[in-house]
């Protein structure tokens, strides 16, 4: 019988102090997460407010920005959850903006694509930039040690983020 030796006891108690420091982190981490979230909604909210969209508009705007190809209102209104009259509608009141336009299909004239056009785009990467707690006002006031760890930390979010999905 050949049986592995169980690891000696301090290293089971650096593993669990390990293990107990890492919960801690992660539990105040995701508790400064909500209480920066809480401070920073104005930004974003009057974003939010001064646009005259509305959220099934927003949501057609900003799946027509992942589509390079541009989208049908069959496409649209199968992936909103919607008829084709209620996506007609929301094209139309979007046209009207100037925030899509509608072009010919290549390859089936009886097609129409859907386009963000580029006040449309501007739009939406205006309000997704809305991030004021990453804005350079707050991070200014900073101590630099602070703002190496910050970095640091960041670098370390995107690149998990990148490897392993959100």
């Amino acid at each position: 019988m050949n049986q592995q030796a169980p690891p000696p006891l301090y290293a089971q108690g650096v593993e669990t102090d390990e293990a107990a420091e890492r919960e801690a982190l992660l539990t105040e981490l995701l508790r400064l997460q909500t209480d920066l979230e809480s401070s920073v909604v104005p930004g974003p909210l009057e974003q939010v407010l001064s646009l005259q969209l509305t959220m099934q508009q927003l949501k057609v705007l900003m799946i027509l920005m992942t589509v390079p190809d541009g989208g049908t209102i069959q496409s649209l209104a199968k992936t909103i959850g919607v008829s084709l009259a209620t996506m007609s509608g929301i094209v139309d009141r979007l046209e009207a903006q100037a925030m899509i336009e509608r072009t010919p299909d290549p390859h089936d004239q009886r097609v129409r694509r859907v386009f963000a056009t580029g006040e449309g785009r501007e739009t939406i990467q205006h309000l997704l930039a809305a991030r004021p707690e990453l804005s350079r006002t707050p991070l200014s006031r900073l101590a630099i040690d602070d703002l190496r760890a910050l970095a640091r930390g960041v670098r370390a979010l995107v690149r998990a983020t990148r490897e392993g999905g959100a």
